[in-house]
């Protein structure tokens, strides 16, 4: 039982056949019966209206009025919505919405039984059709207090406005399939609604007003015969009319289930609008001032005053679980329970009754309509103690530890691993599958078969390479699991058929791991970057928690090149100093001389200079079709390596893995303390070589720019010529086309044109990417040994100086050294000044970059440390 609950002042049980909307529900004062004490109005999808006015003892004359309208009643308002005779404001009325009409009521209590009295109705859309109604808001339209008017929203998010018994206009909200929830801001005169791109739009009232009118269905064809005529004025001259416009729109991304307008800080008017799962608070510009993951499905909410800042609200939202969550702007500051446990409120009031303020006003689905008050509710039923029974203080004892392990356990910063959970373990063979198995990429994957690397089979035929490695995973926990989701995070370099992978059942306990065979196929289009494939495990526990584990495949070199004779072709090139004796390099890299065959260890070991020079072929190719390598050279006196190649990127990979192995050979022979140390000595970084890299992304990035706006152009002129086509198809006189189709044809083919060059520029994008990723770890390679960073100001970095190349990668990148250039590398403070421009824009050119990373690398050679400490 849970402490915290509703306690009912006041409930009645509507009718159980009934049913009810979240905008069937209103608080106001009707009636005059009782100055102080608002009426409860309810209207139901059966069109029984009733009206209710709340006692301290329920009884059945709390019900005032009951009467069936005869349609479905879809919302109900109570306003100022009847007119006078005099020149005296309109009086109170009730608005009642049925999906066909708006009927404005008047409830007459001069009588002993109450009664509507209708004082007028609108034929909502033309004479009553082609519009049928979803919901309405009310206010004083065109910043006028004195008189409410009815904006009333149909399911194909047109609205119409009605100024008492005469309609204002009709107009059609651009960007909206279904209606969303819609309110009217009287401080900005305009409408607040929600539309199907997810966005929150504000839509002002002069705009609306002053817009064209929407073309209705039913003089829709006279319209268009009139349009053909050749003395229409819209055929003789261009006529200018306004379009209806949003002021301003926010995108949310998730679909708001309703809007209201209040003040939670007291000082200006805030929009509250209530997602499915999280609460949002935008400001009069439609920017977002907070949002707030609730973490439960959300039915309602409601403003209310807050007695403790008046001037403000504070917000209660009710929930699919039953409860009621009161919160201060973003903080959660009361939950309490419904009455009935197994229902949930539709719809929440907070009003005054019998001089009691705070009461809640709920409505349930199950046709509950109660008045409560937020209170506790002790145990019923106490703890009973059973005689002449004996206490086992060891038991006690060891009840304690248990229960004090728990709460240190609880409080300590080190985090306890769960028992329950997958150990995921993985294995690679020290050899590539064998040739003369052929594979076919059938089922959906045939556009892997365009980049897989192609190897001789034993039999003549060209098979794909390829290696297959084992993943066991192990469940720790008792029992089994179900729905187990295996997700592999490739680099570029890597392909395979499926990265996710759903397990029905794994199986917990002593049972035997399961073993999954993930067959991986290289890809000879780019370049390799990493040699590692990040392996993610996701579950769900037996109470429904979340899990994960996660494991790494290391993929072998010899997967991503292969040895070939050594060549000479020192376009680029850096030498690599140690303070260690040399190691041999076919010792050093004996897993890629291992896989060769008798004639190529011949040729890679001619007169035994594999011991000092191995030459890498990766397996992609230049435009001319020379495979790609880099060549590793030993001195023969000192700890020195030189790795060079005629591609500057092609140096990335294989100098990676030669530290990489320099490092573990010498951990594993001398232990933690061995000393190595690597050292890049060369007079200046190639940052010139690496500028021109960003040149190249940066260029191909202003190509693709260019070719989508002239696609988008011709794409805009082909549909043109296709409309007037059309219309010229469908008059019923002959008219000549005047080359039209000639024209259609033209732009057809220029428009394939343009699309075959978008293609070519999507993949330059992704060779200049793939370039620019190899150069910028190289340069950070370069960097980290020239200056000896420490491993917390690589991070630092490397973080800013991104290696992963994302479509914005110049943007971000000149503002993470500017960021760097006024935070740690700041010089004196001096250059902490100024707020830094967040707006990821494409710019001119990238002087800018390249100037600012120039600066950064000279601050760090001066000594700066990158560290925050």
């Amino acid at each position: 039982m849970s402490l915290f609950k509703a306690k009912d002042y006041w409930s009645t049980s509507l009718s159980a056949s009934d049913e009810y909307d979240s905008c069937g529900i209103t608080v106001a004062h009707l009636t005059t019966l009782d100055p102080e004490q608002p009426q409860i109005i309810t209207g139901s999808f059966e069109g029984v209206l009733r009206l209710h006015l709340p006692s301290e003892e329920a009884s059945p004359r709390d019900l005032l009025l009951e009467e069936d309208l005869g349609s479905p009643i879809l919302s109900v308002k109570v306003g100022n919505f009847v007119p006078t005779n005099t020149s005296d404001p309109p009086t109170v009325g009730l608005a009642v919405l049925h999906p066909k009409r708006l009927v404005v009521y008047k409830v007459d209590n001069s009588t002993p039984t109450l009664s509507l009295n209708k004082c007028y109705e609108h034929q909502l859309g033309v004479h009553g059709k082609h519009f049928t109604a979803a919901n309405m808001c009310s206010g004083g339209f065109g910043s006028d207090p004195s008189r409410e008017q009815i904006c009333v929203q149909s399911l194909d998010s047109r609205i119409q406005i009605f100024d008492l018994d005469v309609l204002s206009f009709t107009r059609r909200l651009p960007n909206a399939l279904l209606p969303g929830p819609i309110v009217y801001h009287e401080k900005l005169d305009s409408f607040i609604t929600f539309n199907s791109l997810l966005d929150v739009e504000c839509y002002s009232f002069s705009v609306l007003a002053s817009a064209q009118d929407t073309l209705d269905s039913d003089d829709e064809e006279d319209k268009l015969k009139n349009l053909k005529s050749p003395n229409h004025p819209s055929n003789t001259s261009v006529s200018a009319s306004k379009k209806v416009q949003a002021s301003w729109a926010t995108n949310l991304g998730e679909s708001i289930v309703e809007i209201k307008i209040g003040s939670l800080e007291g000082v200006s008017k805030d929009i509250v609008c209530l997602g499915t799962k999280c609460i949002f608070a935008l400001n009069d510009l439609g920017s977002i001032k907070w949002s707030k993951f609730l973490g439960y499905d959300t039915i309602g909410f409601t403003l209310f005053d807050n007695p403790k800042n008046p001037g403000s609200n504070n917000i209660i939202v009710s929930g699919a679980d039953g409860n009621l969550n009161v919160y201060r702007s973003q903080r959660l500051i009361w939950k309490a329970k419904l009455s009935d446990p197994n229902s949930f409120s539709i719809a929440t009031f907070v009003n005054d009754f019998d001089c009691c303020k705070g009461m809640i006003t709920t409505l349930s689905d199950d046709c509950r309509l109660s008045v409560s008050y937020l209170g506790t509710e002790s145990e019923k039923e106490g703890q009973v103690v059973k005689e002449g029974k004996e206490i086992n203080y060891d038991d006690v004892d060891e009840e304690h530890r248990k229960l004090l392990g728990i709460i240190r356990a609880s409080q300590s910063d080190t985090r306890i691993e769960p028992r329950e959970k997958i150990i995921m373990r993985t294995q690679v063979p020290k050899r590539l599958d064998e040739p003369d198995q052929v594979h076919t990429f059938d089922g959906g994957f045939e556009h892997l078969a365009d980049s897989a690397v192609r190897m001789p089979c034993i039999d003549g035929s060209e098979g794909v390479l390829r290696i297959t490695a084992k993943l066991f995973l192990t469940y720790t926990g008792t029992g089994g699991l179900k729905d187990v989701t295996v997700t592999l995070n490739l680099p570029d370099s890597v392909m395979t058929k499926d990265t996710c992978i759903k397990i029905d059942k794994l199986k917990g306990g002593s049972a035997t791991p399961m073993i999954i065979d993930i067959v991986f196929f290289a890809n000879a289009s780019v370049l390799p970057t990493v040699d590692t494939v990040g392996v993610t495990a996701m579950f769900f526990t037996a109470s429904g928690e979340p899990r994960t584990g996660t494991a790494s495949i290391k993929l072998p070199l010899f997967f991503f090149c292969r040895l070939q004779p050594a060549t000479k072709e020192p376009t680029f090139k850096f030498k690599l100093d140690t303070n260690k004796q040399p190691i041999m390099l076919a010792g050093l890299f004996d897993d890629m001389m291992d896989v060769l065959t008798d004639d190529e260890r011949s040729a890679v070991d001619a007169s035994g200079t594999a011991n000092y020079v191995l030459t890498f072929r990766y397996w992609i190719a230049d435009p001319n079709g020379v495979p790609y390598n880099a060549t590793v050279l030993l001195s023969k006196t000192s700890g020195r390596y030189r790795v060079q190649s005629h591609h500057m990127p092609s140096l990335w990979f294989i100098s990676s893995s030669l530290c990489s192995r320099l490092e573990s050979y010498f951990l594993a022979s001398e232990g933690p303390d061995s000393g190595l140390e690597l050292t890049y000595n060369e007079p200046h970084l190639p940052l010139q070589d690496f500028y021109n890299c960003i040149d190249s992304h940066f260029i191909s990035r202003q190509n693709l720019v260019h070719l989508l706006s002239l696609q988008n152009d011709c794409a805009h002129q082909f549909r043109t010529i296709q409309k007037r086509l059309l219309l010229r198809f469908k008059d019923r006189n002959a008219v000549p086309l005047n080359q039209l189709d000639v024209l259609l044809s033209e732009t057809y083919h220029r428009l394939l044109e343009i699309s075959s060059q978008v293609e070519s520029a999507q993949w330059t994008i992704t060779s200049t990417s793939n370039s620019l990723s190899c150069t910028t770890h190289l340069i950070l390679l370069f960097i980290k040994l020239r200056y000896n960073l420490l491993p917390s100001s690589f991070t630092v970095l490397s973080s800013h100086l991104s290696p992963h190349i994302s479509s914005t990668w110049e943007e971000s990148t000149d503002l993470n050294m500017m960021t760097l250039l006024r935070t740690v590398l700041a010089k004196k403070n001096q250059d902490q000044t100024g707020n830094l421009n967040n707006n990821l824009v494409m710019q001119k050119d990238t002087n800018k970059l390249k100037k600012h990373i120039s600066i950064v690398v000279d601050r760090i050679h001066k000594g700066a440390s990158l560290s925050a400490d």
